[in-house]
């Protein structure tokens, strides 16, 4: 059963170019794509759609000059719909590092609105390390001492970072006070990956 991804038009500053807008982690690219699937590739080779690109929340269509959105509007909906529904098929003109892909992955789910709950209950999170499917941050104000920072870890930020980069080996917390205790080592508090 194919399942509709939710998207709606938003106008931009320049007439030729649409923001649809659509849920975070629904495409796991970022940039200007360089290869698209099916429908929505057919309208670039046809010379209707100029360029394509993908931020975390939106994918900015331009249409080529020559075109408009009054006429062309509901083919590039419709091509966009069916693209969605192929995410491993977009292909952008640069593929970032791993590194670059999770950190920002990571700073996607901190800017939104799991960052918005710990900013909420005067939290801080930041990142401290991207590397090897890896992710570190640094937790301050309540963060730093809270009893259910596991939860908050585990619950909103690990599992949004998931949707956003499945390859996610590890995301580590240390508070950011420098605190030691357990016999003074440092406190990490540590998600891993479910196996098998």
């Amino acid at each position: 059963m194919t399942v509709l991804v939710p998207m709606h038009p938003e106008a931009t500053g320049d007439p030729q170019t649409v923001r649809w807008v659509i849920p975070a982690g629904t495409l796991p690219v970022a940039g200007p794509m360089a290869a698209l699937p099916d429908e929505l590739d057919g309208l670039a080779a046809a010379g209707v759609v100029d360029c394509v690109e993908v931020e975390s929340r939106a994918v900015l269509v331009r249409l080529a000059d020559g075109h408009r959105w009054d006429a062309d509007g509901p083919a590039v909906r419709a091509g966009l719909s069916a693209a969605l529904q192929q995410p491993e098929r977009w292909r952008p003109v640069h593929r970032g590092s791993d590194e670059e892909l999770l950190r920002g992955a990571l700073q996607d789910v901190l800017d939104g609105p799991a960052g918005d709950y710990v900013r909420s209950h005067g939290g801080q999170i930041t990142i401290t390390s991207t590397r090897d499917c890896r992710a570190e941050v640094s937790m301050t104000g309540t963060c730093a001492h809270c009893p259910a920072v596991d939860l908050t870890l585990h619950s909103r930020l690990e599992s949004e970072l998931r949707q956003r980069f499945p390859r996610l080996v590890e995301l580590r917390a240390v508070d950011g006070s420098g605190s030691t205790r357990h016999g003074g080592r440092p406190t990490w508090l540590t998600l891993r990956r479910r196996r098998g």
